[in-house]
Protein backbone atom coordinates (compact mmCIF):
# COMPACT_ATOMS: atom_id res chain seq x y z
CA UNK A 1 0.00 0.00 0.00
CA UNK A 2 0.85 3.51 -0.84
CA UNK A 3 2.02 6.44 1.93
CA UNK A 4 -1.14 8.65 0.31
CA UNK A 5 -3.33 5.88 0.49
CA UNK A 6 -1.80 4.61 4.20
CA UNK A 7 -2.53 8.46 5.06
CA UNK A 8 -6.04 8.75 3.91
CA UNK A 9 -7.06 5.64 6.10
CA UNK A 10 -5.10 7.31 9.18
CA UNK A 11 -7.15 10.05 8.13
CA UNK A 12 -10.72 8.16 8.51
CA UNK A 13 -9.78 6.28 11.29
CA UNK A 14 -8.20 9.21 13.41
CA UNK A 15 -11.65 11.03 12.29
CA UNK A 16 -13.73 8.57 13.72
CA UNK A 17 -11.98 7.17 17.33
CA UNK A 18 -12.34 10.47 18.83
CA UNK A 19 -16.44 10.41 18.11
CA UNK A 20 -16.87 6.74 19.16
CA UNK A 21 -14.73 8.21 22.47
CA UNK A 22 -16.75 10.97 22.79
CA UNK A 23 -19.73 8.86 22.93
CA UNK A 24 -18.71 6.36 24.99
CA UNK A 25 -19.58 7.52 28.28
CA UNK A 26 -16.00 7.55 29.64
CA UNK A 27 -14.05 10.25 31.85
CA UNK A 28 -11.40 12.08 30.02
CA UNK A 29 -8.12 10.41 31.89
CA UNK A 30 -10.15 6.53 32.09
CA UNK A 31 -11.00 7.03 28.25
CA UNK A 32 -7.35 7.93 27.82
CA UNK A 33 -6.16 4.69 29.98
CA UNK A 34 -8.74 2.39 27.73
CA UNK A 35 -7.69 4.11 24.35
CA UNK A 36 -3.74 3.19 25.51
CA UNK A 37 -4.36 -0.36 26.49
CA UNK A 38 -6.57 -1.38 23.29
CA UNK A 39 -3.89 0.41 21.21
CA UNK A 40 -1.43 -1.37 22.81
CA UNK A 41 -2.74 -4.37 22.56
CA UNK A 42 -3.59 -3.83 18.66
CA UNK A 43 -0.38 -2.53 17.83
CA UNK A 44 2.07 -5.03 19.93
CA UNK A 45 1.97 -8.14 17.21
CA UNK A 46 3.13 -5.82 14.54
CA UNK A 47 5.90 -3.81 16.59
CA UNK A 48 7.14 -7.30 17.96
CA UNK A 49 7.70 -8.51 14.69
CA UNK A 50 9.64 -6.17 13.79
CA UNK A 51 12.26 -5.30 16.89
CA UNK A 52 15.58 -4.78 15.34
CA UNK A 53 18.34 -3.24 16.40
CA UNK A 54 17.53 -0.69 19.29
CA UNK A 55 21.52 0.34 20.43
CA UNK A 56 21.05 3.22 17.34
CA UNK A 57 17.70 4.59 18.63
CA UNK A 58 17.28 8.07 20.13
CA UNK A 59 15.89 7.35 23.22
CA UNK A 60 15.34 11.11 24.41
CA UNK A 61 13.28 11.83 21.03
CA UNK A 62 11.34 8.65 22.10
CA UNK A 63 10.45 9.64 25.27
CA UNK A 64 9.39 12.98 24.57
CA UNK A 65 6.80 11.88 22.16
CA UNK A 66 5.55 10.02 24.63
CA UNK A 67 5.16 12.73 26.65
CA UNK A 68 3.92 15.33 24.37
CA UNK A 69 1.17 12.13 23.31
CA UNK A 70 0.33 11.42 26.95
CA UNK A 71 -0.38 15.02 27.43
CA UNK A 72 -2.20 15.59 23.95
CA UNK A 73 -4.18 12.18 24.70
CA UNK A 74 -5.28 13.43 28.18
CA UNK A 75 -6.16 16.57 26.67
CA UNK A 76 -8.15 15.63 24.13
CA UNK A 77 -9.86 12.84 25.84
CA UNK A 78 -10.35 15.64 28.42
CA UNK A 79 -12.01 17.61 26.24
CA UNK A 80 -14.49 14.61 24.58
CA UNK A 81 -15.46 13.85 27.58
CA UNK A 82 -17.01 17.42 28.16
CA UNK A 83 -18.30 17.81 24.74
CA UNK A 84 -21.77 17.70 23.51
CA UNK A 85 -22.48 16.38 20.04
CA UNK A 86 -23.25 20.22 18.78
CA UNK A 87 -19.65 20.82 19.66
CA UNK A 88 -17.40 18.14 19.51
CA UNK A 89 -17.00 19.58 16.15
CA UNK A 90 -16.07 22.94 16.66
CA UNK A 91 -13.76 21.36 19.37
CA UNK A 92 -12.26 18.79 17.13
CA UNK A 93 -11.81 20.80 13.88
CA UNK A 94 -9.92 23.53 16.44
CA UNK A 95 -7.48 20.72 17.31
CA UNK A 96 -7.17 19.42 14.06
CA UNK A 97 -6.04 23.05 12.52
CA UNK A 98 -3.95 23.51 15.11
CA UNK A 99 -2.22 20.30 14.88
CA UNK A 100 -1.95 20.99 11.18
CA UNK A 101 -0.01 24.29 11.71
CA UNK A 102 2.58 22.61 13.98
CA UNK A 103 4.71 20.28 11.49
CA UNK A 104 3.86 23.48 9.01
CA UNK A 105 5.55 25.81 11.33
CA UNK A 106 8.47 23.12 11.82
CA UNK A 107 8.94 22.97 8.11
CA UNK A 108 9.22 26.89 7.90
CA UNK A 109 11.87 26.79 10.95
CA UNK A 110 13.98 23.20 9.04
CA UNK A 111 13.93 25.70 6.05
CA UNK A 112 15.70 28.66 7.87
CA UNK A 113 12.90 30.48 8.66
CA UNK A 114 12.14 31.06 4.97
CA UNK A 115 8.76 31.34 4.34
CA UNK A 116 7.19 31.34 0.92
CA UNK A 117 4.07 33.42 -0.05
CA UNK A 118 2.42 30.05 -0.93
CA UNK A 119 2.69 28.66 2.84
CA UNK A 120 1.93 32.16 4.58
CA UNK A 121 -1.28 31.94 1.95
CA UNK A 122 -1.42 28.44 3.24
CA UNK A 123 -1.65 29.64 6.87
CA UNK A 124 -3.89 31.93 6.51
CA UNK A 125 -6.21 29.81 5.03
CA UNK A 126 -6.17 27.44 7.88
CA UNK A 127 -6.67 30.11 9.89
CA UNK A 128 -9.44 31.71 8.16
CA UNK A 129 -10.93 27.90 8.15
CA UNK A 130 -10.87 27.39 11.92
CA UNK A 131 -12.55 30.19 12.29
CA UNK A 132 -15.34 29.81 9.58
CA UNK A 133 -15.53 26.30 10.56
CA UNK A 134 -16.09 26.12 14.40
CA UNK A 135 -18.45 29.45 13.55
CA UNK A 136 -22.54 28.26 14.41
CA UNK A 137 -25.03 27.56 11.92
Amino acid sequence: MDSQSKALIAGVFFGVWPLLMQRSGLGGNVSSLAFAVLVALCVSPFALSNIGDLSSVKWAFVVGAGIAGAVGILSFNGMLAKATPTNVSTLFVLMIVTQTAIPAVYGVIMNGGKVSLTRLVGFALAFASAILLTKGD
